[in-house]
């Protein structure tokens, strides 16, 4: 089996790339079994479906993107982002990165993924666009000062998280994304 800290793409890509080219270190995190997830991390985490759907039904609230950084080449856009309920105040519920292949998506949903403001399971399930996930692995996940602030950590504890892939029905890759859950 590769090394999934030095394979490519990685389990961490699309965040280990974004992290890089910001000049922050690679993250400290071990590849770990669903069965190693303590609840409600498991529970969050270990299914085949999209994020955004299991987010809001556990957190009981629409979720919307609070865009860290994001680019777009005309290809491909990279986004990092802490995803958040839409109470007030707002609850980090989700930190994480994404590439997403634009040649993949109908033109409505390109032009919402640019906008920025949903996230891409909430953007597929309103324009009924069939795809599927491909789990890529589990995370345990020793968090830096920049998770711990996005969090409002007091103090650093380990996280967990998944990496996923998004395909089109005949197997295209829509996205790889990197998911990393607060604090239970």
């Amino acid at each position: 089996m590769a090394d999934p800290k030095t394979s490519f793409p990685g389990l961490l890509h699309p965040l280990s790339m974004m992290r890089r080219a910001h000049g922050l270190p690679s993250l400290d995190f071990k590849e770990i079994e669903s069965q190693e997830l303590p609840e409600p991390y498991k529970q969050l985490l270990a299914h085949e479906g999209d994020m955004t759907s299991r987010l809001e039904n556990a957190y009981r609230s629409s979720i919307r993107v609070n865009r860290l950084r994001s680019s777009n080449d005309g290809k491909n856009y990279f986004r990092e982002v802490i995803l958040e309920t839409s109470d007030s105040p707002p609850r980090a519920v989700e930190y994480g990165a994404i590439e997403i292949q634009l040649s993949n998506l109908p033109d409505f949903a390109k032009e919402e993924v640019i906008v920025g403001e949903k996230p891409l399971g909430g953007i597929l399930n309103e324009g009924r666009i069939p795809y599927a996930c491909e789990l890529r692995g589990f995370l345990k996940i020793i968090p830096d000062a920049s998770i711990v602030e996005a969090f409002a950590m007091e103090t650093p504890m380990e996280l967990f998280g998944r990496s996923n892939s998004i395909k089109t029905r005949s197997g295209d890759t829509i996205a790889l994304i990197v998911e990393v859950l607060p604090p239970s």
